[in-house]
C-alpha cells in the first residue's frame, strides 16, 4: 500500500526540490553570513538578511531524540509498525526530523547516522537516517557552547 504524499508550498517546497536536483540531502544556508537554518525561512534569525541557498550538506548528524510509533493513521505506514521517527543534528548544525528502518530497540542517543533524501514525488521528498558505519564515532562528542549553527 502507497503511503500519503504531502503537498508542500512556497519556500519549503524550494528546499524539496533542491534535494530532488541535487540527488543529495540539500540545507538552506545565509548568503549574508553563512548560517545553516532547517526548516528554511524567508529571513536569516542571525542577520535578518532575506538572502540564501540550498546547498548540498554531508548528511553526517548525530541522534538527539526519537519517538516510536506503534500504529500509524497513514496505512502506508502500518505494516511497519513499530517504527522510530528520529530527530538527528546534522554535523553542519541544523537538525531535522528523519524516518529510519533501525529497529526502535537498537537506536541510541548520540549514535552517529548518515542522513539522505528519497524522491516520492516531483515535489517532496521523505528524509531517511541510516545508521553511519561501526568506523565512524557512536558518541556524541561535548558542543562548544555559543551558536550551535555557525
Amino acid at each position: 500500500m502507497r503511503t500519503y504524499v504531502p503537498t508542500p508550498e512556497w519556500i519549503v517546497l524550494d528546499w524539496h526540490h533542491a534535494c530532488i536536483a541535487a540527488e543529495l540531502l540539500c540545507i538552506q544556508r545565509c548568503t549574508g553570513c553563512g548560517r545553516w537554518r532547517h526548516p528554511p525561512r524567508r529571513f536569516c534569525p542571525a542577520c535578518q538578511s532575506d538572502q540564501a541557498a540550498f546547498e548540498p550538506v554531508t548528511g553526517s548528524g548525530s541522534v538527539l531524540s526519537f519517538a516510536v510509533s506503534h500504529r500509524s493513521l497513514d496505512p502506508g505506514w502500518q505494516a511497519h509498525a513499530p517504527y522510530a521517527t528520529l530527530l538527528v543534528e546534522l554535523d553542519e548544525g541544523p537538525r531535522l526530523l528523519a524516518a529510519t528502518t533501525t529497529p526502535p530497540g537498537e537506536i541510541r542517543i548520540g549514535q552517529r547516522h548518515a542522513v539522505r533524501t528519497e524522491a516520492l514525488s516531483e515535489n517532496f521528498v521523505l528524509v531517511w537516517a541510516d545508521p553511519a558505519s561501526h568506523d565512524e564515532p557512536t558518541s556524541m562528542a561535548p558542543r562548544a557552547r555559543g551558536n550551535p549553527h555557525d
